[in-house]
């Protein structure tokens, strides 16, 4: 017979037991969360370490070269590549209008698009977040929600890095097998960038990434984003894609180096960007792709320059296509830095003359 002070007993144990095991669980899953930020911490470390001893090593190696290499800059090239990368950002900043339109917002165009080229320096911050608070800061107004142009931020961001990783990968995997690599790890860089895109599963990632969690009106405007408009998206890239190659080759021009025919190798132009970019920005640590764009940059352009320094009309130029690859890569960056100030500093003095003539105005 069970004696009723045992069983009353066990009843006791058995509901302290259920009351601390929610608590002891909690406490477990707190010491494996930190470990796994710090195994993430550790990996983004480790990047950055590769990166800044690769960047070492390969300014080492070719920095007699570089040095010895006496070149005459072609400024009209190198002007014209600040310009035609600065023209490669109006296709993007069109998309991001029409998404914040399709989303159930009454943007100011002339507005929108001082807002987008004003935000490209935001990616120089480590995160990237900077891009949302600068552009949506600029936007917003009684016809355009924070929560909805933020979202808005990330559908185009997304759209342009998924659209170069698919457009650079089967360029090179047509075109140039020598990269295979690049291109079988840009299509999975692609699926990845892409698939969130797809409608059903983009307000699904939103939610994991709690963006917009406090405004209702977020979950319904996504509703209204249709798969037309990611081909409107890829579209749209895609121009932008091809300016950016035009920007490459014209820094190719710019320090005396004759590429050949433009129709030729302007895929490759358009790969090695779009790749270099793409996959640089899948590193979050690297403000701005800065180092990781350079080094697969110049990875991709070695075959190229390997091919044009034989040509008898580049005969003068005694460098290695490695060095030469070296300084393309670090001077197309240096332009589009230049491009990218020059042109804040230019919609900046628009903004503020827009707000001063409108003050009393809903933009």
């Amino acid at each position: 017979m069970t004696n009723p002070l045992n069983a009353c007993a066990s009843e006791q144990n058995s509901q302290q037991v259920q009351q601390e095991s929610p608590t002891s669980t909690a406490e477990t899953n707190v010491p494996v969360k930190k470990k796994f930020r710090l195994l993430i911490a550790i990996a983004k470390l480790l990047v950055l370490i590769l990166v800044i001893v690769w960047i070492t090593l390969q300014l080492q190696k070719s920095w007699t070269e570089i040095l010895a290499y006496a070149w005459t800059p072609r400024w009209c090239w190198l002007i014209a590549s600040g310009l035609f990368y600065l023209c490669g950002y109006f296709p993007a900043s069109l998309f991001w209008y029409l998404s914040l339109c399709w989303l159930g917002q009454k943007p100011n165009f002339f507005k929108s698009i001082l807002a987008y080229y004003s935000s490209q320096l935001g990616k120089y911050v480590p995160g990237k977040a900077m891009v949302v608070v600068i552009r949506t800061g600029m936007i917003v107004s009684e016809r355009v929600r924070v929560s909805v142009a933020a979202v808005s931020v990330f559908y185009e961001t997304l759209t342009m890095m998924g659209s170069g990783a698919f457009i650079g990968a089967l360029i090179v995997f047509f075109f140039f097998r020598e990269n295979a690599v690049f291109s079988l790890i840009a299509l999975g860089v692609a699926v990845c960038s892409v698939t969130p895109l797809l409608p059903p599963l983009f307000v699904r990632v939103l939610k994991v990434l709690k963006v917009g969690k406090n405004d209702p009106n977020v979950q319904e405007a996504l509703k209204n984003l249709k798969y037309r408009h990611l081909i409107i998206g890829f579209a749209l890239m895609t121009i932008l894609w091809v300016f950016f190659g035009l920007s490459l080759w014209a820094v190719i021009r710019g320090i005396g180096v004759e590429p050949g025919p433009l129709l030729d190798s302007l895929p490759r132009y358009i790969a090695s960007v779009s790749l270099a970019t793409s996959l640089g920005f899948v590193v979050v640590i690297s403000p701005g792709g800065l180092g990781i764009r350079e080094m697969l940059l110049s990875k991709l352009l070695i075959p190229f320059f390997s091919l044009i320094l034989g040509n008898p009309v580049n005969s003068a130029f005694n460098i290695a296509p490695e060095a030469l690859a070296t300084i393309i890569s670090i001077l197309q960056r240096i332009i589009s830095i230049i491009a990218e100030v020059l042109a804040f500093l230019i919609m900046a003095v628009f903004y503020v003359c827009l707000k001063k003539r409108r003050p009393n105005q809903n933009q």
